[in-house]
């Protein structure tokens, strides 16, 4: 199409409102955040707020402030909002990001309705004077700071309407030489915040599948390169608790298939998971229990395996068994049949040619089950073969300073496994009456020549009719 044809065929369409529109929202607050996301600045409102019928009020907001290398960064939440009258509109439900305003103060600033607000456009200073306004401000690290809010009705997504949030922002700088009157200032310099969204249906808005991942509480055992990226991915997506247990620490040779990187050399596995998680994903709460499953001590103050396995399962919805040792998923799994939890348990092959992804159901087939399985005889009925290069020892290797044989795979082999780990959790909780026959995912990954692109196979697991679990 020539120009002349687009326009003749579009521009009336344009004008009358006429001809297919793509199905997607305008909401003008994308276009006023645009002009403020060099500053690293930012504040954070919830969708769920409604304020319509209201015209202006105040909103009590938590501040930090610091001098940066791009200039004066501000971030900033609004915890509550009120009307003019002082009465209460809306409050802040979502938990905070803890590190990021550690150092932070409480201030109030005012908030008005302007349902006519239009696109920015015009010079930088006629711009930000549509939204900055007020006298009020705030001394912070070394320069006074004034954020002023304007709420106006937009198009949210297609046909839906809603409120926007502008921020404006004025800072003075302080002079370093105060005079005896008080600080001096070097002028005002106004600019636009951008305004995120951060609210339950915010954050889990783009992928409505780990829903089933709020108000719930997950247990994992063993922390290593299968348990720390499934542990992270169920925070990343929403789960509300996650209860870890290991003891080993990070060290650095093996961070090149750990989640984290060398800001948790010499630290213990779960103090670093809990820190990094809490940090990054304030929805999710971590109870780190140090311990080691099996290992003997003579001392009566130090708890034991079964007080600490209490406590690591006390409340939960799922358990996730990541430790690749026989004898813990064996026990884990006589507990959690018990307990009437489900269980999933992961391990790879030690040339990581191979692995599994198993869900235990507590009444259906449990890991013995799956070893008798494995042991019968190809071609017959209830046979599980096993993944590829699961006998094969001999990639194992010894680290200088490693006390154990470790295996050579990459982490982006093993990820494969971490990820179908949280992939079949996500699963299990959104239909659990769908899950009633434990079952078997077993995943291929080398033709004994080189990698191959990961191929999976499924097999239910029942009860074995030479396990003691049918008793």
């Amino acid at each position: 199409m020539s120009l002349a044809e687009i326009l003749d065929e579009n521009l009336a369409h344009v004008l009358d409102g006429t001809g297919a529109e793509d199905p997607q929202g305008e909401p003008i607050e994308y276009w006023w955040n645009s002009l403020g996301h060099a500053s690293g600045s930012f504040v954070l409102v919830d969708s769920e707020w409604k304020l319509s019928g209201y015209d202006k009020g105040t909103v009590d907001v938590l501040v930090t402030a610091s001098r940066t290398e791009i200039g004066r960064t501000v971030r900033a939440a609004i915890l509550k909002v009120n009307a003019d009258d002082g009465s209460l509109l809306a409050e802040r439900a979502a938990p905070l990001p803890a590190a990021i305003f550690l150092n932070a103060f409480c201030a109030r600033f005012p908030w008005r309705r302007d349902d006519q607000l239009s696109l920015p456009t015009g010079s930088a200073e006629q711009t930000v004077g549509k939204v900055a306004y007020g006298n009020r401000y705030e001394t912070c690290d070394g320069a006074d700071i004034r954020l002023s809010f304007t709420v106006s009705k937009t198009e949210l997504q297609h046909n839906e309407h809603g409120d926007a949030w502008v921020c404006g922002m004025a800072v003075r700088e302080h002079i370093s030489r105060p005079s005896r009157s008080g600080p001096r200032h070097r002028g005002t310099v106004a600019s636009i915040v951008p305004v995120f969204r951060d609210g339950e249906i915010d954050i889990g808005y783009r992928v409505p599948s780990v829903a089933s991942l709020r108000g719930k509480r997950i247990a994992v055992v063993g922390l290593g390169a299968l348990g720390s990226p499934a542990a992270v991915e169920l925070a990343r997506n929403g789960c509300t608790s996650l209860h870890l247990m290991d003891d080993d620490v990070v060290e650095p040779g093996n961070t090149i298939r750990w989640e984290l990187g060398a800001s948790s050399w010499g630290t213990k596995k779960h103090d670093a998971l809990k820190r990094f998680i809490e940090r990054e994903y304030p929805w999710t709460s971590v109870l780190a229990v140090p311990h080691r499953i099996g290992l003997p001590t003579g001392d009566p103050h130090i708890r034991g395996d079964t007080d600490r396995l209490n406590e690591l399962l006390n409340s939960v919805d799922l358990v996730v068994d990541a430790s690749a040792a026989p004898g813990v998923t064996y026990l884990l799994g006589d507990i959690c049949r018990e307990r009437g939890l489900s269980l999933i348990s992961v391990f790879a092959s030690p040339n990581l040619h191979g692995g599994a992804v198993v869900f235990h159901h507590p009444e259906s087939g449990c890991p013995v089950c799956m070893a008798h399985a494995n042991e019968t005889p190809e071609g017959k009925s209830g046979h599980i073969p096993y993944p590829n290069g699961m006998n094969d020892e001999s990639t194992l290797v010894q680290p200088p300073g490693c006390s154990e044989l470790t295996f050579t795979g990459a982490s982006f082999d093993l990820k494969e496994l971490s990820l179908e780990t949280v992939r079949m959790a996500v699963d299990v909780l959104s239909s659990p009456d769908e899950w009633t026959v434990s079952e078997v995912r077993t995943v291929n990954l080398h033709d004994v020549k080189r990698r191959m692109p990961p191929s999976w196979r499924i097999d239910p697991l029942e009860r074995h009719p030479d396990c003691g679990c049918r008793s």
